[in-house]
């Protein structure tokens, strides 16, 4: 047993603790649930089911319960170089026709208990009801944003802004926000930069016509920009705010330890047994699994249902390896098909963003109040320009002819799409959402010691990449192709992000915070930048957002739906999928806050649904 758990164990006399191991000779052979994966989903599924039931979680990564690396939310983000995470990972996208054609993109993934909410940036951004009301219309019913708002409430303890905070411009609307959840959301104590924050704002508000909004939470984020929470609470016995990751949320607090709830650290889940039925339909009775290290294969049974919940990188290989998925694709590996679902896998989608990018500090500006010290957090100010805000008057008409006549032909030959049904019914309810105002781009802002940061990144693309194993060997990593700005809509949108960062550059007040050659050294293409010059930095500079969605995606199955809207996999009894790879369109602009309302809302339905 693991130090960190065996803590745990003592402070509860060794009789009420999740037992948490990395060594499968301690364990019992059966439960009722099995969850694969114990990321930010897993484990808030694992919480809400195993409160009466027996429940084994499996995560491929360790336990890295005590690692301050993850836990101090103001370790400067992306640094793993310098500040090495037991929780990170990363594997290589292969060359990009979106790209200059030759960059492998990092795509970074949590690989340890909280997954990517152990690695993240902690924004706490939410969905919004146009995106939410798209989700539904692909033939979601139960997921609209006045269903969804609820189980994000439940997953949620929001610390309203002190009288501190509040002076510094930090707000909320407290109807949207839940105060009794295991996750803690807050703003940052004492504020990070409130000058730099407040100049971001109405340059933002300059740049783009956005208004200020007391709380981008409300679902009507788009045309807006606000201080930006975090999800980060204060630790009243260390008197510092800590990262709220779904293991710090849901597994390791005292008041969230289950006696029925079993973690198995450092092993990948092989593949899911099933058993066919007279109905033609497939039910899984458990799971083999081995040591991410590599070894041999044991064996859990389930007497009720499997969870998987390995992310929208690890999840659909988890499936492939299980005879689930493209029967051709899975016959040429050698692996017997149980069920032919082609979706799996396809529809995988990423946004782009334009980073490290940061503006050199004007020496008048070179105060805690811009620069933050010590205390740096990501994206502090967020704007989300619609359409019109990015494109002009007519935006919305432009956005919309673009999707409408957005060829499916790439998506199809590359397998990101099953068919062009498919990509077409994805592209109108796009465009329906850009018509109530659903945020077209996000700019965010970062305060620095050296500089201040302006970055910008898409939110829903177009394009449509996979995820596909090229081996059985479950320890080697899927083949994720993101075919990134392949859709001429999202190099399009990308440009427009590249010219709102120059400008932002060039705008008071937060220009006067910047050296006054900040965008000549920055490298980001001025106003006077041709197209074709601002599409060449951002091939060239462009990475992954980081917010992987779409690979098992929840939609009709003639359209390539992998689960129904119960997230059942289609054609099984028993076997789940709770994740972002169940998100069909990236309407989350960060996932976290998201997938813990997607955690909450699996659990409901999968207790609701006991018989």
């Amino acid at each position: 047993m693991q130090t960190a758990s065996l803590v745990v164990s003592l402070l509860l006399g060794l009789v009420q603790a999740t037992f948490i191991t990395n060594d499968t000779s301690t364990l019992n052979g059966s439960y009722e649930y099995i969850i694969v994966g114990g990321g930010t989903t897993g484990l808030a599924v694992a919480n809400r089911l195993s409160v009466n039931h027996t429940v084994l979680v499996i995560e491929r990564g360790p336990d890295a319960m005590d690692n301050e690396v993850v836990n101090d939310p103001f370790m400067p983000f992306g640094t793993w170089v310098l500040y090495p995470s037991p929780c990170f990972n990363t594997m290589d996208a292969p060359p990009q026709v979106g790209s200059n054609g030759s960059r492998l993109l990092p795509l970074t993934h949590g690989s340890c208990l909280g997954g990517g909410s152990s690695i993240n940036a902690m924004m706490g951004s939410r969905p919004t009801f146009a995106g939410m009301n798209a989700l539904e219309a692909l033939g979601n019913p139960g997921w609209g944003w006045n269903d969804f708002l609820p189980f994000m409430q439940k997953s949620e303890t929001f610390a309203p802004p002190t009288a501190e905070q509040r002076a510094d411009g930090a707000d909320y609307i407290a109807v949207v926000h839940g105060f009794e959840g295991p996750v803690g959301v807050s703003f940052a104590t004492p504020f990070v930069a409130p000058t730099m924050q407040n100049a971001a704002i109405n340059t933002s508000e300059n740049v783009y016509g956005v208004s200020l909004s007391p709380d981008l939470g409300t679902g009507f984020s788009g045309g807006h920009v606000a201080h930006y929470y975090h999800h980060i609470h204060f630790n009243e016995t260390l008197q510092a705010d800590r990262r709220s990751s779904s293991a710090w949320s849901y597994l390791y607090p005292l008041a969230q330890q289950r006696p029925g709830l079993t973690v198995l650290t450092e092993h990948i889940v092989s593949s899911v047994i099933t058993r066919p039925e007279s109905d033609g339909n497939i039910t899984a009775t458990g799971v083999f699994v081995q040591p991410t290290a590599g070894g041999q294969n044991s064996l859990f049974n389930s007497t009720r249902e499997v969870v998987v919940s390995a992310g929208a990188l690890y999840s659909p290989a988890v499936l492939q390896r299980s005879g689930i998925g493209n029967a051709t694709f899975l016959k040429s590996l050698g692996i017997t098909p149980v069920l032919d679902l082609p979706g799996v896998g396809a529809n995988f989608q990423d946004q782009i963003l334009l980073t490290k990018v940061s503006f050199p500090l004007a020496p008048s500006a070179n105060t805690t109040n811009v620069t933050a010290g010590d205390k740096v957090l990501l994206g502090v100010v967020v704007a989300h320009p619609t359409a019109i805000d990015a494109f002009g008057p007519n935006g919305t008409d432009i956005i919309e002819a673009a999707l409408l006549n957005s060829s499916a032909e790439f998506a199809l030959s590359v397998g990101g799409v099953v068919n062009a049904e498919s990509f077409s019914a994805q592209a109108s309810l796009m465009a329906n959402a850009y018509r109530i105002d659903h945020p077209i781009i996000e700019l965010f802002y970062t305060p620095g010691s050296k500089g201040l940061e302006a970055w910008s990144q898409s939110i829903l693309p177009l394009s449509r990449g996979t995820v596909r194993i090229n081996t059985t060997d479950p320890s080697v990593d899927p083949v994720v192709n993101t075919h990134f700005l392949t859709v001429d809509i999202d190099v399009q949108i990308a440009l427009r992000m590249a010219r709102g960062i120059a400008q932002a550059a060039l705008t008071p007040p937060f220009s006067d915070l910047i050296a006054i050659d900040a965008l000549a050294e920055s490298g980001v293409p001025g106003p006077d930048a041709t197209d074709e010059e601002v599409k060449d930095w951002v091939l060239a500079t462009y990475m992954p957002g980081i917010h992987f969605v779409g690979s098992n995606s929840m939609m009709p199955q003639e359209l390539g739906g992998v689960v129904c809207p119960e997230l059942l996999i289609y054609g099984t009894t028993n076997l789940r999928v709770a994740d972002a790879s169940i998100v069909p369109m990236s309407i989350f602009p960060h996932t976290t806050l998201g997938l813990y309302g997607v955690g909450e809302k699996a659990a409901d339905m999968i207790l609701n649904g006991q018989k």
